[in-house]
């Protein structure tokens, strides 16, 4: 019996994933719980498994392809079953009624042509059902000169024959048909020079491109957005536009904090950092100050059940913000294990949704690259984000007497639609409070 292997939803917010690579290829034996491929979320790459176990018959999601959930991936069966005849429609991604009724409606008619509008330099990535490219390679049809009547606007194999159909009526020499592939030049478009008005090599070299990739700075390169970085832009973009940031300064003196650390990480054989004292006095600030654990639900505030501190981290590819889930109720010590537990899976691209979701707010440490100060933006579905700078020894005045501590610009960011500046500030304040008197947090 065939089985069909569908995207799964991998956390409540996972629309789409990138098909990142197969780690199988069709006619390769699987068993349950092997892994298929790997797939890109908003934030993390994951390992897809198979729940059945039978052959890889075949694999419908190109690498590179972006597709919703529950979109047929491949399909696993026994070697003698057939396969179904309508694999085209099958690979298609999957839609909701609502969007299959917008589709259907903003479909082509006949006498509408599946020819995009010529565009030098149209920027963004062609998505195409594996059938389509093959076509379109055997029968040298730039994907850049169709539209895609697919879901997505994806093009399909009946967009290549329309284009076909189009063609059949334009002479062409084969080699001019080569070159004009080859450079992505649209044939319609084309005055021939040659007999009956033939379109020739000459013809195909003089003729403008359709589709030229986007021209970038000179000396420069048109770098394609990854899936977390193109994600990374649009939560940011969301929170700026959306929530009304406000930020809080403080100068926060480390002295007895870098005491207490270099004290515990020679007595013990966990290594704390900075980032932990921070988890910790912002995880027992948090459930003193309940109001600053919120969130914004557009009719209401969201006040949490739970003290959820996230942590960014840098990737080369973006940002994502793994969680320390109920910090208030964790040590020090198993703040230390955690937070290093989940820096490691994030560089090695293997969070989990759960991992990465339900945070309360977040911390963003730059001081190990010589930052002083900066403002964060919030990360949306928090209520604020605490920014730290480097470690710096300054002057003080302390009781009318100059002393040389170690203090630590601090900035908070938070959103004003669900605190007001009293309740961020009360906040913020006992997080000082704790870092300046750290035996609170062993």
């Amino acid at each position: 019996m065939i089985q069909k292997v569908l995207l799964p939803k991998l956390g409540q917010t996972m629309e789409e994933a990138t098909i990142e690579t197969w780690r199988v290829k069709e006619g390769d034996a699987v068993k349950k719980g092997d892994v298929l491929l790997e797939i890109t979320t908003d934030k993390a790459t994951l390992e897809v498994e198979s729940f059945v176990a039978g052959i890889v018959r075949k694999i419908l999601a190109e690498t590179g392809a972006v597709l919703p959930v529950n979109t047929v991936l491949a399909l696993v069966g026994d070697p003698n079953d057939p396969l179904p005849e309508d694999l085209e429609s099958l690979a298609a991604p999957a839609k909701t009624q609502a969007a299959s009724k917008q589709e259907a409606a903003a479909a082509p008619t006949e006498e509408e042509p599946s020819v995009a509008p010529v565009s030098a330099g149209a920027p963004g990535r062609l998505f195409a059902s594996p059938r389509a490219r093959r076509k379109a390679e055997n029968e040298k049809v730039p994907l850049a000169l169709l539209r895609g009547t697919g879901p997505e606007g994806r093009i399909v194999e009946k967009d290549v024959d329309a284009y076909l159909q189009k063609r059949a009526a334009v002479k062409v020499t084969p080699t001019a048909l080569k070159i004009a592939f080859e450079r992505g030049v649209d044939v319609l478009a084309v005055t021939g020079s040659g007999p009956r008005g033939k379109i020739t090599k000459e013809d195909a070299l003089a003729a403008p491109v359709a589709a030229a990739p986007a021209a970038g700075p000179a000396g420069g390169k048109r770098v394609e957005l990854s899936a977390m970085r193109r994600i990374v832009a649009q939560r940011m973009t969301q929170s700026k536009r959306e929530a009304p940031h406000f930020y809080l300064i403080m100068d926060i003196d480390m002295t007895a904090a870098a005491a207490l650390r270099k004290r515990l990480n020679t007595e013990g054989d966990t290594r704390i950092g900075f980032h932990d004292l921070l988890i910790r006095a912002c995880a027992k600030a948090l459930v003193a100050h309940p109001k600053m654990n919120v969130s914004w639900g557009g009719d209401a505030i969201l006040q949490r059940g739970e003290v959820n501190v996230s942590l960014a981290v840098a990737l080369e590819e973006g940002l994502i913000v793994p969680v320390v889930k109920n910090a208030d109720r964790l040590s020090l010590k198993q703040i230390a294990l955690e937070s290093k537990r989940l820096i490691d899976r994030a560089r090695q691209k293997k969070l989990t949704p759960d991992e990465y979701e339900g945070g309360c707010l977040t911390i963003s440490n730059l001081g190990m690259y010589d930052v002083d100060a900066f403002l964060p933006v919030i990360n949306p579905g928090e209520s604020g984000i605490l920014g730290v700078g480097r470690i710096v020894p300054k002057p003080v005045v302390i009781e009318g007497e100059v002393h040389v501590r170690s203090i630590m610009e601090a900035s908070l960011s938070a959103d004003h639609r669900a605190v007001d500046g009293a309740i961020a500030a009360e906040f913020f304040k006992a997080v000082k409070d704790l870092l300046e008197a750290p035996e609170q947090l062993a």
